[in-house]
């Protein structure tokens, strides 16, 4: 009698066993099914400046050529000055000459109003020498103002970019004539490389919610870098129903320049409705392709392919009435 109940209780306790082991490998839930698209942008300056010539001259001197940084004095070229050097020499003269007559002028003028309240001088003359020293004042006061132009001309003589940026045009070379307006180089601030991408609505969506994990590919250097969004256009293309997205990289790279390809990789909804299942949870008979609920029902699917390349070990299918989070049992775990 103990023999048998012992055989019994074992059995009991193989059955629960052998049930705990099965139950969970015997049914596979359907994922939802996402689909990975790859967008591709170059990277460039987070910003450029034209460096133009806003006096017409010759170029004295160019200090800094293509691919070099702008120095602390923020000096790119310069332009002959000579003659504005000139006429600012001959302004400063002028007005020390003003200053002298517009002294001697005040010392008259005060003599006159005694001379006149003593009656020994006519008004008019009085009046006259005031209309001068007035004259003379309003003269002093252009060529003040006409110093402050030339000493603003002979500035901008040194053409100038932000510190730190780096020289990607150079356009003239010593000895050479520029106008007033011409273009001679260009500079971009490549601290910060920037990355445009035209986005659809639902892809933007996306790459909203990736948030701090978003990173960009360099294939070519074989480099993975986090990079951040810059600014979204708030307008909206409404022939391509694109929103332009520039990402930002500030790190990472052997070399911040323009031209780098940068990959963006954003996992998206499958908009067909497929779910994902392992392959051992098809089972083919006669070309045809089946599922098997948890209940017992079976659904004909079509596959739709592979998911994570041509080896990936889970297939999108789609199938009547198939969501995600719907269980499915193995082939012959029925």
């Amino acid at each position: 009698m103990f023999t048998v109940r012992s055989r019994i209780a074992s059995l009991a306790i193989l059955f629960l066993i052998l049930a705990a082991g099965v139950a969970p490998a015997a049914e596979v839930t359907a994922q939802a099914s996402s689909r990975e698209v790859m967008l591709t942008g170059f990277t460039r300056a987070r910003a450029t400046l034209d460096l133009m010539a806003e006096e017409a001259g010759r170029i004295i001197s160019v200090k800094t050529k293509i691919g070099e940084t702008i120095a602390k004095d923020g000096l790119f070229a310069r332009i002959d000055d000579t003659f504005i050097q000139l006429d600012l020499d001959s302004n400063r003269v002028q007005q020390a000459q003003l200053r002298s007559r517009i002294a001697f002028n005040e010392q008259e003028t005060v003599r006159y109003r005694q001379l006149v309240a003593k009656n020994t001088a006519p008004q008019a003359s009085l009046d006259a020498l005031e209309q001068t020293l007035t004259a003379s004042r309003f003269e002093l006061e252009a060529l003040v103002v006409q110093e402050k132009v030339l000493e603003e001309r002979l500035a901008r003589t040194r053409i100038s970019a932000p510190t730190g940026w780096r020289v990607t045009a150079r356009d003239v070379e010593p000895g050479q004539w520029v106008g007033s307006g011409q273009l001679i180089g260009r500079a971009g601030d490549f601290t910060t490389l920037l990355v445009p991408f035209a986005l659809a609505p639902e892809e933007y969506a996306t790459l909203r919610r990736m948030g701090d994990t978003l990173s960009l590919t360099m294939p070519e250097l074989g480099l993975t870098v986090p990079a951040r969004v810059e600014r979204v256009n708030p307008g909206f293309d409404a022939e391509t129903r694109k929103i332009a997205v520039d990402l930002a990289v500030d790190t990472g790279l052997p070399e911040m320049r323009g031209g780098l390809r940068a990959i963006l990789s954003l996992e998206m909804p499958e908009a067909t409705g497929a779910v994902l299942l392992p392959r051992t949870a098809i089972d083919e008979r006669y070309e045809d392709h089946w599922v098997t609920r948890a209940s017992g029902e079976r659904i004909r699917v079509m596959i739709l392919g592979n998911h994570g390349g041509p080896d990936g070990s889970l297939l999108r299918i789609s199938g009547e009435g198939i969501r995600p989070g719907d269980r499915f049992l193995l082939p012959g775990k029925e």
